[in-house]
């Protein structure tokens, strides 16, 4: 049983291929996460990461679970972690996982994205509110995606 701790439905003037293609494009993601710093793919489609001043995100596609209308990510986050970045030390290190939905729908405009965070797990630093911080984190990085991702859609 999935335990969401948020979903948000923005409107985009991008299309689905796009917003499917944005979702595994570094520079896509850094136009909202918190504080980042770099970002490179690890494996086209499937793997990427994105840094900040404090910490690393590796973000993996779960194919199995990702269709055309739908992107299941898997975000892996460790926290002080030195170069290089690969999906083992970023593993090893983690301080949380999550899974990312995003659902994508059509419009006459672009796309209507849902976005639902869920199935946070914390392995490190027991007295941190994650689910709290998860919660405050993605209801701020909202407004920056939109605004970057219509950008980036008119070209």
């Amino acid at each position: 049983m999935s335990k969401i701790v948020h979903r948000e439905t923005i409107p985009l003037r991008a299309t689905p291929e796009q917003v499917r293609q944005f979702i595994m494009t570094p520079e896509r993601i850094l136009d909202y996460y918190p504080n980042g710093v770099e970002g490179a793919v690890l494996e086209q489609g499937e793997r990427l990461y994105c840094r900040s001043k404090s910490g690393v995100s590796l973000l993996e596609r779960l194919a199995g679970e990702s269709s055309d209308e739908k992107v299941v990510i898997e975000v892996t986050t460790a926290l002080n972690l030195k170069p290089p970045y690969t999906v083992e030390r970023i593993k090893a290190a983690r301080f949380f996982t999550m899974i990312e939905d995003w659902e994508l729908e059509a419009t006459d405009e672009g796309s209507l994205l849902t976005k639902t965070w869920r199935d946070v797990h914390k392995y490190r630093l027991r007295l941190m509110p994650i689910v709290f911080l998860v919660r405050r984190g993605a209801k701020a990085e909202t407004v920056h995606l939109q605004s970057a991702w219509n950008e980036a859609a008119a070209g």
